[in-house]
């Protein structure tokens, strides 16, 4: 006997969804819409080096896909003074994003593994008739190292990312044997 009113009911209920009109309401929500993608090329400025002492640094990355990207540095110590230990150096790197990557791509926390080819100082020791001097001097130098920071982007495209790392000399001298890598940059995707 159930049986049977449960099949009546469905027949019913199907006979009167039958004759209702069906109503669609499209209701457009700004908020959750898409954000704008930009491009594939980002260059920014390490604004660090123009505060700190007269260094200019300036980035490439292009972005292969929303958790990675590879680029190219280029730096130019312009002082005399001992704030770095490259004169010039040319920084290909990779960097692997994490945390926060899904709204514009290749933006949040970072992992970068680079290399660098630089004209580092190199102080020998030398010893003449008053004592004990410095000798500066300047050599090619290649270092392996790795770095770790973040990086946010805003709906205009533009980009602010501070980064810490080092990087280990690979050819052995008397001057230094590691070097700091440490920026806060200002940049532009496009």
């Amino acid at each position: 006997m159930k049986f049977r009113s449960i099949i009546v009911f469905l027949i019913s209920a199907w006979g009167w969804a039958q004759d209702a009109p069906l109503q669609v309401e499209i209701v457009k929500n700004s908020s959750y819409e898409a954000p704008e993608t930009f491009g594939k090329h980002e260059i920014r400025i390490n604004a660090l080096g123009l505060i700190a002492g007269p260094t200019i640094e300036i980035n490439y990355e292009r972005i292969l896909n929303p958790s990675s990207g590879f680029g190219v540095g280029m730096l130019i110590d312009l002082s005399d003074n001992d704030f770095t230990t490259q004169n010039f150096a040319i920084t290909p790197y990779y960097r692997f994003y994490f945390l926060g990557r899904e709204d514009y791509g290749a933006k949040g926390t970072f992992v970068e593994i680079f290399s660098a080819f630089a004209s580092a100082e190199n102080y020998e020791d030398n010893y003449n008739d008053y004592g004990y001097v410095y000798r500066e001097t300047n050599e090619f130098q290649i270092s392996l190292g790795a770095s770790l920071g973040r990086k946010w982007v805003n709906q205009k495209g533009y980009s602010f990312e501070i980064f810490i790392g080092g990087g280990r000399y690979l050819i052995q001298t008397s001057g230094y044997e590691a070097h700091l890598r440490l920026g806060f940059s200002v940049g532009k995707r496009f």
